[in-house]
């Protein structure tokens, strides 16, 4: 029985915390959150600038992930804009695996300051090779 009332507790509180703050704290959520927004002009365009932006900085290449596993990687970033800033941040970033090439990938994009975006928090959707 406590088991039970421990499993609704667990299962309760991530969703509380995404309400509270609106960001999403795990991979599933996020992506839910991405799923409601990805065919929208809004989110097209944003992920198309910031496509350009990841191009044009390299930085999927610069710290050599894609050599740490064939394996394909899925993450999501958690874009938000902190108070008073004229930048957003990529806050967090959420990976469908654990593995060294998704804590790579990780490392490289958490904390990267980019145009802000049409809302927030704004989960962008990528995937490696």
């Amino acid at each position: 029985m406590h088991i039970r009332c421990l499993l609704a507790v667990l299962t309760i509180v991530p969703a509380i915390a995404l309400a509270k703050d609106g960001k999403p704290g795990t991979y599933a959520d996020a992506s839910k959150a991405w799923e409601r927004v990805k065919d929208t002009a809004e989110y097209q365009t944003y992920a198309s600038e910031f496509a350009q932006f990841n191009n044009a900085f390299y930085l999927d290449e610069k710290d050599g992930c894609y050599a740490l596993s064939r394996d394909s990687v899925n993450l999501m970033l958690v874009i938000t804009q902190p108070d008073g800033s004229e930048y957003a941040v990529v806050e967090d970033v959420l990976s469908e695996v654990d593995n060294a090439k998704a804590h790579c990938f990780q490392k490289t994009y958490r904390g990267i300051r980019t145009k802000i975006p049409p809302f927030v928090p704004f989960v962008l959707q990528m995937s490696f090779g």
